[in-house]
């Protein structure tokens, strides 16, 4: 069935897929290096891997055989370049005859820079014995912070076929969505307060401080994590709400894949070694008819009604090169969607929206110092064919420098930028903006990492935005292993506090809604403290592994910046006050064949204005998802079962008459990895909302019932 629907993208894919990939030293006496972030545990692509007088070797996946022994240089753009000793293999062993060296496989575990960047300062020599693992620095995430990672390959083996379906996957997310683009919440943040990075380099327009996760194929993804909480240091003031990091692939893959509701997708990648340098390209297309029917509501007696214009087409493009030195990325993306109003105004059912994302980023080093640059361009076309004259449009762009490097026992950073828009109704607006930043981070350990040991980091910023002022923010953090071995069993205290500013984009103040264009003063809005503490623990035997985690959490926000359900000037407002309490908890066994989890957070939100008091609208009071995983050989057996308790859709006191109900979604999926040749098939099978709830994600947007999803992914076997 779904070979029926390859289209000319994908066999050019097939094609590239086949075609030989650059050839590995395959000889009897190499060794695999692995190589991992120390932070979040996902694989790094794109490595160089050089041999002491010798020609430099860049590793186009995650793991690469190398036929050298002795002092290595492993380098990548935005880590800390490490010399490790690669001992002889197992074979090289018995041939030689030593004891003890037979070692076939070196895992590297390397650290993100946060200081000096000068390889010959800062790399050390690590003497490798009879480990297969190499954790070359110590871990360098945030003090006091959580983070919890996926990659695309586990999240396929649960049967997801998308970006949406990974953010469903991941712990503390939930996914705010009412006319096809989808944004990401943490913390019961808006989606603009959630800042979404490749890379390390920020996919959210400064413009209008979206970043659409769809915009992404699953094939141009290695892994995505995410880490609640407020970053100004690490990420940037606008990380009000969290981050979600997103890591690209390396690899030649086709994807295919078909479901309800008319959904037809294809996506291709392909990547390779040349000039000494990692080289990648994904192309991806999708539509779906989205029409489907629901009981409305709104009126005095409930209709059944078809939803209709509820269609959607999504072209995206990407590519990319990684050096020891340098990386850039070009993402080029395409939408055409129709724009349904709320179920009960069908005067919207023939407009449509057309959006174009364009970005281009990238990071070169600098001496001991590194230079990061980007522009962005959006795009926005909305068309009524019933009321021409609510026809508009609008372009935003913007442009940054950074600047980075280690000064005084820590890390600065320095960097300017502009950004504007002109829109329909002869608006037009410019900005001048930069910031300054310095962070500092020490971790402290005993012997072998057995005994306590202490994390902590503190920095500052100040960033100046045009008509806006001097907005200065500040973060601490620690994080004190008070029992057990890192990698082990252990238990560990944290506490972190952070703030975060974010200044009106020029979406909110001049194009917040594609209906209307209303101009609305608005200042800065500015978290004066977001804050967790609480313990993770860790139990392990032999492969199996128990961890889990509570949290306090708090957000106070001054001058919150919200868009009120109902407001008909189609434009946010300042709010004077935000408070959120609430709890974060998760547990997860590992076996394995068996893989269980469990999340759960308690949100209690409210806004202050004057001496009225409401709870935010759309921030459940509850909230959480449980997962299972089942291999059986080749097969995977998998659920995903997420709730979502009340949530207030109006501006006014908590009432039930005005909260959308609580709803549970469960999703399952099989998946059979197949290798045939010298490819590896995976196949999945996915039905989404089994019960077929009806729910509304935003009040009167009602979602569709059971959908069921099919996917072919295609490999080179490694």
């Amino acid at each position: 069935m779904m070979s029926v629907m390859m289209s000319p993208t994908s066999a050019a894919a097939w094609w590239l897929l086949q075609a030989p990939m650059t050839p590995a030293l395959a000889v009897s006496d190499s060794v695999a290096l692995c190589f991992r972030d120390a932070v979040t545990q996902a694989p790094v692509v794109g490595v160089t891997v050089r041999e002491e007088r010798a020609a430099s070797r860049v590793l186009t996946s995650s793991c690469g055989r190398v036929s050298i022994a002795g002092v290595v240089r492993v380098a990548r753009i935005g880590y800390e370049p490490q010399r490790v000793v690669v001992p002889p293999s197992a074979t090289a062993a018995r041939n030689t005859g030593r004891a003890g060296a037979t070692i076939d496989t070196l895992r590297l575990y390397l650290q993100p820079s946060r200081g000096r960047l000068d390889a010959g300062a800062a790399a050390d020599t690590v003497a490798v014995l009879e480990t297969q693992r190499i954790i070359a620095r110590a871990p360098t995430a945030p003090a006091g912070a959580t983070t919890a990672t996926i990659t695309a390959t586990s999240a396929r083996e649960r049967g997801v076929v998308s970006m949406n379906g990974v953010v469903t996957l991941l712990p503390y997310t939930s996914i705010r969505s009412a006319r096809g683009e989808s944004g990401l919440s943490l913390r019961g943040a808006r989606r603009e307060q959630v800042v979404i990075t490749l890379d390390g380099l920020p996919l959210n327009d400064p413009a209008t401080g979206l970043a659409d996760v769809a915009d992404l194929p699953l094939v141009a993804v290695q892994s995505a994590t995410v880490r609640p909480g407020a970053d100004p240091v690490g990420t940037g003031s606008g990380a009000a709400g969290g981050v979600l990091a997103l890591s690209s692939a390396s690899q030649r893959a086709v994807s295919v894949r078909t479901g309800a509701f008319g959904h037809v997708a294809t996506e291709a990648a392909w990547a390779a070694s040349a000039m000494g340098v990692r080289w990648n390209a994904t192309a991806a297309f999708q539509q779906a008819a989205n029409d489907f029917a629901f009981t409305n509501e709104a009126g005095a007696a409930p209709v059944r009604e078809q939803r209709i214009n509820n269609d959607e087409r999504r072209a995206v493009i990407s590519g990319g090169l990684i050096a020891a030195r340098t990386q850039w990325n070009l993402l080029v993306s395409t939408g055409e969607r129709g724009m349904v109003g709320p179920a009960n105004v069908r005067a919207f059912d023939n407009d449509r929206s057309m959006t174009t994302r364009t970005m281009l980023r990238g990071q070169t080093t600098w001496g001991t110092t590194v230079l990061t640059s980007g522009v962005r361009h959006f795009a926005l076309r909305y068309r009524d064919p019933a009321r021409p004259a609510l026809d508009a449009q609008a372009r935003a762009w913007a442009g940054d420098v950074e600047w980075r490097g280690a000064a005084w026992h820590g890390m600065w950073r320095v960097g300017t930028g502009a950004d504007g828009l002109t829109g329909t109704g002869a608006l037009s607006q410019r900005r001048a903006r930069g910031f300054a930043a310095w962070g500092w981070q020490r971790a402290t350990s005993g012997t072998a990492g057995r005994v306590p040991r202490l994390d902590l980091d503190i920095g500052v910023r100040a960033d100046a935005v045009e008509r806006n002022g001097v907005q200065p923010t500040a973060n601490a953090g620690l994080a004190w292993r008070a029992r057990g071995a890192q990698g082990g069993s252990s238990v560990v205290l944290l506490a972190r506090g952070a703030q975060a500013v974010r200044v009106p984009t020029l979406y909110d103040l001049y194009f917040s809604s594609p209906q209307r264009l209303f101009v609305r003063a608005l200042r800065a809005e500015r978290v004066t403290l977001d804050a967790n503490a609480g313990a993770q623990g860790a139990w392990q035997r032999g492969d199996r592994r128990l961890t889990g985690e509570l949290l306090l959490v708090a957000r106070d926000t001054r001058d919150a910046i919200v868009w009120f359900p109902g407001n008909f000037g189609w434009s946010p407002a300042n709010v004077g006050r935000e408070r959120l309490r609430g709890t974060e908890s998760r547990v997860e066994l590992t076996t394995p064949a068996i893989t269980l989890s469990a999340w759960h957070t308690r949100y209690a939100s409210t806004l202050r204005s004057g001496l009225l008091t409401i709870p935010t609208p759309y921030v459940p009071l509850h909230s959480g998802a449980v997962q299972a995983l089942w291999r059986f050989g080749a097969h995977t057996l998998s659920a995903n079962v997420r709730h979502q308790g009340r949530r207030p859709f109006t501006a006014g006191p908590r009432d039930p008459r005005f909260e959308l109900p609580s709803v549970t979604l469960t999703d399952v999926a099989w998946a059979r990895r197949q290798r045939v040749a010298q490819v590896e098939a995976l196949v999945s099978l996915t039905i989404d909302n089994v019960t077929g709830v009806r729910w509304q994600s935003v009040r009167g947007f009602p979602m569709p019932g059971r959908g069921w999803s099919a996917a072919l992914t295609l490999q080179p076997r490694t």
